[in-house]
């Protein structure tokens, strides 16, 4: 009977569960998405009972189209990171949806720190700034918003937790209220130093300790599986989604970097094992911690925009009708034509960290035609892949090649593109599905059935991409579109 692994990747567009083998080859997955529920402007929620009946089902389907005896012998879960759930652990309800990362509606929660305190205040203990963008003011949202939540906490009745959390505990049915080192790291309330909630920030935020989950190892034993397929079936892992990706890229050593670019982009790199605070707006994370030995640290960038920008200009814009047509305006056109896009719809994250930036379209003409709008949204996402970059380099981590996944890696031409402007060698792997492999992997690595050296033989490349022209000239005007964005204000 063969031996498998799986994951359940719960992503902010929908659930995934794969199975696979011990390479990290796909053999079965069945994928649902879920809603997207904006009740107001720059709010983003979740129905976590609606992401959890998606994950039961996808398990489900996926051991059907294995069509075949095996045996499934450990899983890892990965996670969207900072969205957040608060339910009842007396009745498994929810209080409330769950409050997505992307989610912008502490926005003044934000601005009341920031009226007191400098941007990078919490940065020297948790790694991050002050942001809409972590779940420490979120949940201060829900305590502040919900008067049954609020009651209840003084009840002792409430568990606060990211998503990965809010699975655990539901499909284990063992009340296993955890959470791992990369997922914690990304609330704002974890100390990076000690790996531990921090009582000072618990209490800055106003936080019971007893509403938060014990926080593991990302390769602990974190229960078993309550569902007839696979009854009884270890969690061995559970690491954030872009901590995930970078397992399955192999990123052991200091200076390794990925780009996972989906909707937004998420630039990361290993620090190694000691913790380094960038001057240069970059985010200092837990990248991933193994049972009875000291983590390894990361820089990363997470960049507002990528996919989203492109759906935006098909969509409300109808800027263009399919890809094709996108990736044709390189052929088209020799450059943008003087234009640049800086897609800040929702502020500008790394390294500026500003979420009163606007979204702006400077350098228009009468020479300006579609296909230099088109280009210009291609070269927008490689800009800012730039910026992190440019932003990991002056924080003392050299890079030298960048691997990519994520859905818009699949274009060719923007590929090419992003290694022109960065400069750097692009890495695109055959394994494509990086973050579901990472967390089945890395539970592999939880169960000893493989070690760091193995997922880094397992690594097949598919595609190099290397740069061919210098976009240095450009890339002055694109930092001078930025300060436009940056200083265009709001008339109140």
């Amino acid at each position: 009977m063969q031996s498998v692994i799986g994951s359940i990747d719960s992503s902010t567009t929908g659930t995934r569960f794969t199975i696979c083998n011990l390479n990290g080859e796909q053999l079965s997955y069945h994928y649902i998405t879920h809603k997207q529920i904006t009740p107001h402007q720059g709010w983003l929620e979740h129905d976590p009972i609606e992401i959890l009946n998606n994950t039961i089902e996808c398990i489900k389907q996926a051991y059907k189209k294995m069509n075949g005896l095996h045996k499934l012998v450990t899983i890892g879960v990965t996670n969207q990171r900072e969205t957040v759930v608060a339910w009842n652990k007396n009745t498994a309800i929810p209080y409330m949806n769950a409050i997505v990362w992307s989610d912008t509606r502490t926005h003044d929660i934000c601005q009341e720190y920031l009226n007191k305190y400098p941007k990078n205040y919490f940065q020297q203990k948790t790694g991050l700034p002050i942001n809409t963008y972590f779940s420490s003011y979120k949940l201060q949202w829900m305590i502040q918003n919900n008067q049954t939540l609020k009651d209840d906490i003084n009840q002792g009745n409430v568990l606060f937790g990211t998503i990965d959390c809010w699975l655990v505990w539901n499909l284990t049915r063992e009340q296993n209220h955890l959470t791992d080192v990369t997922n914690a790291s990304r609330t704002n309330l974890m100390n990076l130093h000690t790996l531990q909630w921090d009582d000072e920030l618990l209490n800055q935020f106003n936080i019971s300790k007893g509403c938060l989950p014990q926080i593991k190892a990302s390769n602990s034993n974190f229960g078993t599986l309550k569902i007839d397929e696979y009854e009884g079936v270890p969690i061995n892992c559970v690491l954030g989604d872009q901590q995930a990706a970078a397992i399955g890229h192999a990123l052991f050593h200091e200076g390794d970097c990925k780009n996972t670019q989906g909707s937004g982009l998420f630039i990361m790199a290993n620090i190694g094992q000691e913790i380094k605070i960038s001057e240069y707006g970059l985010l200092t994370t837990v990248l991933y911690q193994k049972e009875n030995e000291k983590p390894i640290y990361a820089f990363e960038g997470a960049v507002e925009s990528g996919g989203q920008l492109f759906n935006w200009a098909k969509d409300k814009l109808q800027w263009f009708d399919n890809w094709e047509q996108l990736s044709q305006s390189t052929v088209n056109t020799e450059d943008n034509g003087g234009v640049y896009i800086v897609p800040a719809f929702s502020g500008l994250f790394t390294p500026f960290w500003n979420f009163d930036a606007t979204g702006t379209i400077i350098g228009l003409s009468y020479y300006t035609t579609k296909d230099h709008l088109r280009r210009a949204i291609l070269e927008s996402v490689c800009y800012r892949t730039k910026d992190v970059i440019k932003a990991m380099e002056l924080s003392g981590i050299k890079i030298n090649k960048i691997h990519v996944d994520g859905g818009l890696t699949k274009n060719k031409e923007l590929m090419q593109l992003q290694a022109d402007i960065t400069q750097k060698k692009l890495v695109y792997p055959e394994i494509i599905e990086s973050t579901a492999s990472g967390a089945a992997m890395f539970a592999g690595v939880g169960l000893k059935l493989l070690t760091e050296q193995e997922i880094i033989q397992n690594m097949k490349v598919q595609q190099i991409y290397e740069g061919k022209k210098s976009y240095d000239k450009q890339y002055k005007q694109w930092e001078l579109a930025v300060n436009c964005a940056l200083q265009f204000k709001k008339i109140e």
